[in-house]
């Protein structure tokens, strides 16, 4: 059986008489996706490093860094999840004092939540370390190949996001 590279590099038309992707396209897919999943941070970040933040922090940082206060709602519904699930990671983030609570900067009743001083600085070490992994995994990579691999995570992430109707802030 050709892999999806070897149908692509072949110039391999990936779909059948009838228009539908080829079964065993979408059978590499799914592989490859369940295995970045697994691997996204492994070798990526130091583990020498300062404490490391655990995911939920990062995307909650990440979400409030680049759009300013948000509400425990306002996360939720930015994320798709249960509030409850919500709550106990920025209950777990403000008390390892990465998020802090303030008024609602246009006047409303909720209480919002925005990363504090130490939470933008371990933030950005993180991300920063992230970024340090990812060059030393793509080092034998052309900055072309590169490029095209982030266009097309960028692409797949907008994909999931236009059908789900929640965009990330870029």
């Amino acid at each position: 059986m050709l892999s999806v590279s070897d149908t692509m590099s072949l110039g391999e038309d990936l779909t059948c008489d009838n228009g539908a992707m080829q079964d065993d396209v979408f059978e590499d897919l799914v592989r490859e996706q369940m295995l970045l999943t697994r691997f996204a941070l492994q070798g990526v970040a130091p583990k020498d490093r300062d404490v490391p933040l655990d995911r939920s922090a990062v995307i909650l940082l990440s979400r409030l860094h680049a759009q300013g206060p948000m509400a425990v709602a306002e996360l939720a519904e930015a994320f798709d999840m249960d509030v409850s699930t919500i709550h106990r990671q920025t209950t777990a983030a403000m008390k390892a004092e990465l998020l802090e609570r303030i008024p609602d900067p246009d006047g409303g009743i909720a209480r919002k939540l925005r990363p504090t001083e130490e939470g933008v600085r371990r933030l950005t070490a993180e991300l920063e370390a992230r970024k340090q992994g990812f060059a030393r995994i793509l080092e034998d990579w052309s900055e072309g190949e590169v490029l095209q691999f982030v266009d097309y995570l960028r692409r797949y992430n907008e994909a999931i996001e236009s059908r789900r109707g929640k965009n990330w802030p870029r």
